[in-house]
């Protein structure tokens, strides 16, 4: 055991060895890099059913209560903003009173604007397959939805602005469509129809009979539809009833006559699109989906400003009108209550004045004439020189 002096003896011997070892100095830090702030590319995302999508939710900066009126913006060559119209002439009817949602200033309240009352449920029918290089449609132009009640009821608040007096009636729809069409080298013009939605139900152009805004003159139910003379319930605008995403690029909705598909309101990054973000037939180009496919291609979007859908086709038109009696040979009639039926003109006179203007020479078989708007027509036709044959 070590006593008090020797243990003093050893302590101090330990401080002194520990006093004459060197320690280390730590390693010098290498002097500070500046980092460059550099953008890191990311691929975007894509959606379970294949559609790009940014996931970013749905946004809007349309003001509803001040759109823009459409009256009279038709225009003989493809411009935004206007339909490129085969039909230079209206003459047709409408709704008979001026909505108090419509402005003093050129615009309306589509927040204000009365709807027809009612819920009326229908037996759908509305089949789409692919077959080959072709779309075939059958259906009966009975929504999925429900409707207002027509014709409009002396009761309903509708009526004091418009008095549609027609009814719903079922249809046989048989529609074929390119499956994968093409852009042709020109917009060609638009009729009173300009596609089918997926609800099964026709769309027209934005115009009614009398060349107004349909949308903002008509009154339509909740579904945003009413039916003409025909007995054709239809669309000029993309309907409330149709359910989209709530982020990203808005699914489809239906397909216009040339075989392009219509989406909704909102663009990749899920702001709602106007007339600025598309080109004068309402479109643009980019990656969709397309039949569970990613493809990069023309589409149509709705918006809430006119034309609302499509200003003008983009590829050709595999049919002019569905409305008249024959199906896709019938004639049509632009929006409204002036619908088609028999005893119109037959459709190679439509066709041969597609694209051109009134007082335009045009030709059907070996007769030669111009493209006029007969009474009580409301269609843009060849008629033979001499005038139509009795």
């Amino acid at each position: 055991m070590f006593s008090k002096k020797s243990f003093n003896l050893f302590a101090t011997v330990c401080l002194l060895l520990a006093a004459c070892v060197t320690v280390p100095a730590p390693p010098e830090q290498p002097p500070a890099v500046d980092v460059p702030n550099v953008d890191i590319p990311t691929l975007p995302a894509v959606s379970i059913g294949g559609q790009p999508d940014s996931a970013m939710p749905h946004t809007s900066d349309v003001d509803l209560t001040r759109l823009e009126l459409g009256d009279g913006k038709y225009s003989s060559s493809p411009q935004v903003g206007y339909v490129f119209s085969c039909q230079t002439q209206f003459d047709g009817g409408g709704a008979q009173g001026t909505g108090s949602w419509i402005n003093g200033d050129g615009t309306w309240d589509a927040t204000k604007k009365a709807v027809v009352d009612g819920a009326v449920s229908w037996p759908h029918s509305f089949t789409v397959s692919v077959q080959g290089d072709q779309r075939v449609f059958t259906g009966n132009d009975l929504p999925d939805h429900t409707t207002g009640m027509y014709p409009i009821s002396p009761n309903d608040d509708a009526y004091a602005y418009d008095r549609n007096p027609n009814s719903i009636q079922e249809q046989s729809i048989t529609l074929t469509l390119p499956a994968n069409p093409v852009v042709a080298a020109q917009p060609t013009c638009v009729g009173g129809e300009v596609g089918i939605m997926l609800s099964g139900v026709v769309i027209f152009s934005a115009f009614d009979a009398a060349g107004r805004d349909a949308p903002a003159h008509e009154v339509q139910d909740a579904c945003d539809g009413h039916p003409q003379q025909s007995g054709f319930y239809h669309y000029h605008s993309l309907s409330d009833c149709f359910v989209d995403t709530t982020s990203g690029h808005s699914v489809l909705m239906g397909y216009a006559f040339d075989g392009f598909g219509i989406y909704g309101y909102h663009g990749e990054d899920g702001r709602e699109l106007t007339n600025e973000d598309l080109d004068e037939c309402h479109g643009h180009t980019h990656v969709i989906e397309w039949d569970g496919q990613l493809v990069e291609m023309y589409h149509y979007h709705a918006t809430h400003e006119f034309p609302y859908v499509v200003g003008c086709f983009e590829g050709a038109p595999a049919v002019r009108a569905l409305s008249g009696q024959g199906g896709q040979n019938g004639q049509n009639q632009p929006g409204g209550q002036q619908g088609g039926g028999q005893g119109g003109p037959p459709q190679e006179a439509i066709d041969a004045c597609v694209g051109l203007s009134q007082g335009v020479a045009c030709s059907v078989g070996p007769n030669s004439g111009t493209c006029q708007t007969p009474p009580g027509i409301n269609q843009l036709v060849c008629v033979p020189v001499g005038g139509p044959p009795p």
